[in-house]
């Protein structure tokens, strides 16, 4: 394969991710707690002996998550939590902790309050938060306690992570692969969950833009291969 080649195939390969992600963001646009991914595009530049001009392969480097908040949803559940500002709630996963936005919580047969995926919420230790099954009223400070008629039976563990750190795992989670800090003053609000930060129109209008370019790099391929035929038939023809 020659360079042009090499080009053509390095930037396809980052646009059909690139459509990938955004094809994912569209299909989680009503998934609660959901943070959008983007693409980091790089340039390599590499120089060419006997004086030609240089290389440039443009390549996608990473995917990076958007963390900007997502519209907040009254919905009156004394187990629905909504952060505002920055931090994820710490859940119980198979292969370890796991951090998400996803607030729509409720109890299982023990009566540990668990995400919509069923994984165990944790307190600010590290453990488990069991809602008594006799109480009669459950609220939440600001600050993230939790109290069942008036007795405080958990803190809600709200950490935060850096996001070039952090993967992203199935049920809409995140696992940090660099640690995580808690954050000292989070700022909960109690009876509401926050939605996705996906906005439709802006990712359905870079949806098309991207399809776009991909064809139009398939097109370009194509036509240099037709271009290597024909110099191949014309060479074969003047033999």
């Amino acid at each position: 394969m020659d360079n042009v080649g090499y080009v053509a195939l390095s930037r396809n390969a980052g646009l059909r991710r690139e459509l990938d992600a955004i094809a994912n963001n569209i299909a989680n646009i009503s998934t609660n707690g959901y943070r959008r991914e983007g693409a980091v595009f790089a340039e390599h530049v590499k120089a060419i002996e006997n004086g030609d001009p240089s290389l440039s392969i443009a390549t996608m480097s990473r995917r990076y998550v958007d963390l900007s908040a997502g519209e907040v949803s009254i919905t009156k559940n004394p187990l629905d939590f909504a952060i505002e500002g920055e931090g994820f709630f710490l859940v119980e996963a198979g292969d370890g902790q796991h951090l998400t936005r996803d607030g729509a919580f409720s109890t299982n047969a023990e009566g540990e309050l668990v995400s919509s995926t069923g994984a165990r919420v944790l307190d600010d230790a590290g453990g488990a938060i069991v809602i008594p099954p006799q109480a009669s009223s459950i609220t939440a400070s600001s600050d993230g306690f939790i109290y069942a008629d008036g007795q405080a039976i958990g803190r809600l563990g709200v950490v935060t992570a850096d996001p070039a750190f952090m993967t992203r795992q199935g049920q809409n989670s995140f696992r940090a692969e660099n640690g995580f800090e808690p954050v000292e003053t989070p700022s909960i609000r109690q009876g509401a969950v926050e939605g996705s930060n996906v906005n439709p129109v802006a990712e359905i209008a870079r949806l098309i833009e991207v399809q776009r370019t991909y064809e139009a790099s398939q097109r370009f391929s194509q036509d240099d291969g037709e271009r290597i035929n024909r110099t191949i038939r014309t060479l074969g023809q003047s033999v």
